[in-house]
């Protein structure tokens, strides 16, 4: 077991003063998927936040494979996940906004791009009913 594989590396001595040894095992793919929707949801609702960038995205299932891939290991789980969505969606959406390329109302599809090696944002449609949505995002805070 793990425990005694930390007794055989470690110390008597430095085994007395642990209180408790904690065993996590590997994330599940599902796990995995599961953490990737709760951070895209996190980054939606800073979205509709904003004053001026009241628009909707989605992210492709390609796209989202390409996030896992990017943002997860075996070794360290999606410990670095929010890392690549930063790099990965959300600098990107920020540039467009900057740019004024994407405007309240908008709908962005974010996608993989085997060929090119990188995601594309594409608009789907441009005003969106986002002011509702934005009301009960509100109102559920």
């Amino acid at each position: 077991t793990a425990t005694e594989a930390a007794k055989r590396k470690f110390s008597p001595e430095f085994m007395n003063r642990l209180d408790k040894v904690v065993v996590f095992h590997p994330l599940r793919p599902e796990q995995l998927e599961q953490i990737l929707e709760i951070e895209l949801g996190m980054v939606q609702q800073r979205v509709l936040e904003t004053a001026r960038g009241q628009f909707l995205f989605r992210v492709t299932p390609e796209a989202r494979a390409h996030l896992l891939r990017e943002g997860t290991d075996l070794k360290y789980g999606a410990r670095h996940l929010k890392r690549a969505i930063e790099r990965h969606i959300v600098n990107p959406l920020a540039n467009l906004l900057a740019t004024e390329q994407v405007r309240m109302g908008d709908v962005l599809s974010i996608d993989w791009d085997a060929s090119e090696g990188r995601l594309v944002f594409q608009k789907e449609g441009e005003n969106a009913a986002v002011s509702p949505a934005v009301r009960q995002l509100r109102a559920a805070a």
